[in-house]
């Protein structure tokens, strides 16, 4: 498509999730027949932008009145959106095609795509594996090849792990600067500062065509001034399986700044900030369950002990088991040491500032997007743990956090984050393009053919 940074066309993405969408399990609902009529039409339009016949997804908890939007939950399975989104609108109005609506997890909370209503996503790198959660239908579609971006939510991760786990980029956008409109369930008000949103794609270039798209209409938020004058590395006290991590990364870091990489970063421990954002979430658990309209606190738990105890055959389908069981671990948290709002809060914004103050000296941080490789099925809740160690500072921060495949687990890919304050999306693309132009030039991390 000229003048388009995407090649794939309407027929060829059909084609692709009519051979590969049985064994991936990437989409929810799809409308590939229509998509292929909406393709013809528009061939025969003058292009509209960068995206005109670009085949896309959304992330299902995205309104559509065209496909049900379930938010990833049984219980809403052929629930019927009162609205387009204004996500859906802003790409189909740039001439971009829907394909269909991925996969999540059961309130987009596990770190797993998975659910009762069509079960796990594959990684289709190694089909044994998560594509990660909760946008994983859409990073396994886009590294698939079944569509051309997607658009997630990120509020532990969402959006950076899965990109991650399957070798694509993702960027979650600060709520700040892109706050949320038209999403099922609504993330709850105490909540919603820590739920970003964005693009899931291939290349920089494909990012930067699908964020000038948005932007009109999502980008409503403040920003912050933002120079990048060097880069502060942040890693867990526990590397995994990623213990070069430092070695790995600082001379490509190094040559993608000019600049020598500083690792006095003066924030809290990730342990520490890991329990900070356990605490926010388990003392806002009533805000949590409520904010879908068909669950009560009381109702939720009934059903996750249900789901627990007998299992995904004959429990409560209400809620899947692996969303029941943080539920219920976030209801212990609850009653026992989370359970001061205030001061989850208290130290979220400590978190934030820290950040803030790096920030404003021009540092953007660097953490691993993961140490680990995705998870066999059914062990993500085990691995979230670790993984949150490297994705929940950026939630707690509200950055800008931009995930880019670096090297591989063995055969799984393998990704760093950059993460920058509100608004510097644009910053964390050009210092993307120069890692990525380092990163290509060794050849121990040349990125594999697309699987």
């Amino acid at each position: 498509m000229e003048g388009s940074p995407f090649s794939i066309t309407v027929p060829e993405a059909v084609a692709q999730v009519r051979a590969r969408n049985g064994s991936l399990n990437a989409y929810i609902n799809t409308r590939l027949d229509a998509a292929l009529t909406d393709a013809e039409q528009r061939a025969t339009e003058p292009p509209r932008s960068p995206l005109h016949n670009v085949p896309f997804g959304l992330k299902d908890e995205w309104e559509t009145l065209d496909l049900p939007t379930t938010g990833g939950s049984y219980r809403h399975w052929n629930r019927q959106s009162p609205n387009n989104s204004i996500v859906f609108d802003q790409f189909d109005q740039a001439g971009a095609v829907l394909i269909g609506k991925t996969n999540l997890s059961d309130l987009g909370l596990a770190p797993e795509s998975t659910n009762h209503i069509i079960g796990p996503t594959r990684n289709p790198w190694d089909q044994s594996r998560t594509a990660g959660g909760s946008s994983g239908g859409a990073a396994a579609a886009v590294a698939g090849g079944m569509q051309g971006f997607d658009w997630g939510t990120d509020i532990g991760g969402s959006i950076r792990q899965p990109a991650a786990f399957c070798g694509i980029l993702g960027m979650r956008l600060a709520s700040e600067t892109w706050p949320l409109h038209d999403s099922f369930p609504v993330i709850p008000g105490p909540l919603s500062w820590m739920c970003g949103q964005g693009p899931l794609t291939r290349t920089t270039e494909q990012m930067r065509a699908v964020l000038e798209i948005a932007a009109p209409r999502l980008r409503t938020g403040t920003s912050r001034s933002f120079q990048p004058r060097a880069a502060m590395l942040y890693a867990p006290e526990s590397l995994g399986q990623w213990p070069t991590f430092v070695a790995d990364v600082t001379p490509h870091i190094e040559t993608a700044f000019d600049a020598s990489v500083q690792r006095n970063h003066g924030l809290p421990k990730a342990t520490r900030i890991r329990n900070i954002y356990s605490a926010v979430w388990a003392s806002h658990l009533e805000d949590l369950v409520e904010a879908d309209p068909t669950l009560t606190l009381t109702s939720a738990l009934t059903a996750s002990v249900s789901a627990l105890l007998l299992g995904p055959q004959r429990g409560d389908r209400r809620l899947h088991p692996q969303c029941a069981k943080l539920l219920v671990l976030m209801a212990l948290g609850r009653v026992t040491i989370f359970h001061n709002r205030k001061r989850a809060l208290q130290g979220a914004d400590l978190v934030r500032d820290q950040f803030r103050a790096l920030w404003d000296k021009g540092y953007v941080v660097v953490a691993p997007a993961s140490t680990l490789p995705a998870s066999l099925h059914g062990q993500g809740n085990r691995d979230h743990a670790e993984v949150l160690f490297s994705t929940a500072p950026g939630n707690l921060a509200d950055a800008t956090g931009l995930s880019i495949p670096f090297g591989r687990f063995g055969t799984m890919p393998r990704s760093l984050q950059l993460m920058g304050p509100p608004g510097s999306e644009t910053e964390l693309l050009d210092l993307a393009d120069r890692l990525i132009s380092s990163r290509d030039a060794d050849p121990a991390l040349t990125p594999q053919p697309w699987p």
